[in-house]
């Protein structure tokens, strides 16, 4: 396990320079191609070892993304990139919302270009119990100290964080228009009610978590150009938890209205994104 997530950490380093790249996306691209052809022969290993420990772990679309436990290790964040930590729980109503995911997305101001890293959860087993435990709120409803703490340790960076439930994320797809779930164009709690739950399938949650984030990606542009601003605002501060402010959010609907055709959306950490058989 020590030597998987040495790898890990190693993959993570790389990933973080490619952002840098990003400036110019030809270019990105050949990058993050050949940096995951070499990537996946030295993790050819470690993932046989992990994912081929029992039949029960075949899958006909297997999961290859690592998450990011330590993400932008040893490196500086880019003066003119922006991180957003996104925390995803099952619902900031409850008494002890649940973990379900934690995600860093990346942009360059000078690039219509996001990148996606998935912190939690993540592709090998034994880690389903390590961030939950840790995460907590504070009275305010803000994540607590020393769960963003805990973060910062393993030199995760981020500008801003944005806390999600999956009632306001159900909020946010029916804003931004219905997504295609195997052919079947389904409402944001109908996407909902479909994500696997971590705790249960978190290889599929993985995925589905991304498929969705995905989508979202690509609708940003209609998303920003349709949406009434108050109606964003007071999704972003009545249903949802963020540190962003309102000049922010603002600049950033004004800056993905403009972009033809929405964003390029990255996941470099993914062969693939595809539904698992646990999340159809």
């Amino acid at each position: 396990m020590q030597v998987i997530r040495s790898v890990r950490r190693v993959e993570i380093t790389f990933w973080t320079a490619m952002i840098a790249l990003m400036r110019n996306q030809r270019l990105a691209r050949i990058a993050i191609l050949a940096v995951c052809l070499l990537l996946c022969v030295g993790l050819a290993g470690a993932v046989k070892l992990t994912l081929g420990r029992s039949p029960a772990q075949s899958l006909s679309k297997p999961l290859v993304s690592v998450s990011q436990p330590q993400a932008a290790a040893n490196a500086l964040p880019l003066l003119d990139q922006r991180n957003i930590l996104v925390i995803l729980v099952d619902s900031l109503s409850a008494s002890s919302p649940r973990l379900e995911g934690i995600w860093l997305v990346g942009k360059l101001s000078t690039n219509p270009h996001l990148v996606f890293f998935p912190i939690f959860p993540a592709a090998g087993e034994g880690e389903v119990e390590g961030w939950p435990g840790e995460f907590a709120l504070e009275a305010d409803g803000q994540p607590a100290a020393v769960f963003l703490e805990n973060l910062r340790v393993k030199n995760i960076h981020w500008d801003n964080y944005l806390l999600v439930d999956h009632p306001s994320l159900a909020d946010l797809i029916e804003l931004s228009g219905r997504i295609d779930w195997n052919g079947q164009q389904l409402s944001g709690p109908d996407v909902v009610a479909k994500m696997p739950l971590v705790q249960l399938e978190p290889r599929a949650a993985l995925q589905a978590q991304a498929f969705v984030a995905q989508e979202l990606c690509h609708n940003t542009a209609l998303l920003m150009q349709s949406a009434d601003p108050a109606l964003l605002w007071g999704l972003l501060t009545h249903r949802m938890h963020s540190d962003l402010e309102l000049a922010s959010v603002q600049a950033a609907r004004n800056d993905f209205a403009l972009i033809v055709g929405g964003p390029t959306c990255e996941f470099p950490t993914f062969q693939e994104i595809s539904l698992l058989t646990g999340a159809e």
